[in-house]
């Protein structure tokens, strides 16, 4: 932390993400501040300052707190599953494996109106490796990440993010794929009823011709009705 003083005022600016408490970066990671107004006031809720302070400062001291803070918007931190917290390792849950109460409880934070969402995630999707998801302790769980920093936090919410993304990746070009198939079945039954193409074939190659076609058919709509239940 580097501390500055002014008026007799002690304020202590954060110098890097293991500074900043996950519970502070959820009252900001959504604002993009666009006026020097709205900078000061994204700078003072940062760093825990009375924005009146700031705006009875000199220039030169907002310029150094601001120049301090500016990581927020210039450093990234890569994605990681797991962040050891207080000597144990604990491990977020992959989209793909997520039970069908950890799906239900995590729509539920994002369609709410907690200012803690990121935290309460986190709560849901990330515990101790081998233990299963309990929500009785939901509770102690949100505290403690509300508390952690955002040094182990972010890596762990952009793992989750990431694979989210790329699970409904897949689903997606997986649905488009079916999609295709499903046109070329119907294609092809539609060429069979007019006889277009297999009128020179002999008779049991025709009926090969529609088995296989009907036996596609089945084929499709068993991996249709698996992708809607994943």
């Amino acid at each position: 932390m580097m501390k500055i003083e002014f008026n007799d005022v002690k304020m202590e600016i954060p110098e890097s993400w293991e500074e900043i408490k996950l519970s502070t970066y959820e009252k900001f990671y959504l604002q993009s501040p666009a006026t020097k107004q709205e900078q000061v006031m994204f700078v003072a809720g940062l760093c825990g300052i009375d924005a009146n302070i700031l705006m009875e400062s000199p220039v030169q001291v907002f310029n150094t707190i601001a120049g301090v803070v500016d990581f927020v918007f210039d450093s990234e931190l890569p994605p990681s599953n797991v962040a050891k917290i207080d000597g144990v390792a604990y491990s977020v849950s992959f989209a793909d494996k997520l039970t069908l109460g950890e799906w239900v409880d995590v729509e539920s934070v994002i369609g709410g109106e907690s200012e803690h969402k990121l935290s309460e995630l986190l709560a849901i999707l990330c515990r101790p490796i081998g233990e299963k998801y309990n929500p009785d302790l939901a509770g102690e769980r949100v505290e403690m990440f509300k508390n952690l920093s955002c040094g182990k936090a972010l890596p762990l919410i952009g793992f989750f993010l990431s694979k989210k993304k790329k699970s409904e990746e897949i689903l997606n070009l997986y649905l488009m794929a079916a999609a295709q198939a499903d046109q070329f079945l119907k294609d092809t039954k539609a060429f069979v009823t007019s006889g277009d193409g297999i009128k020179q074939l002999p008779i049991w190659q025709r009926i090969r011709y529609i088995y296989l076609t009907r036996s596609l058919e089945k084929q499709l709509k068993k991996f249709l009705d698996f992708s809607f239940t994943q």
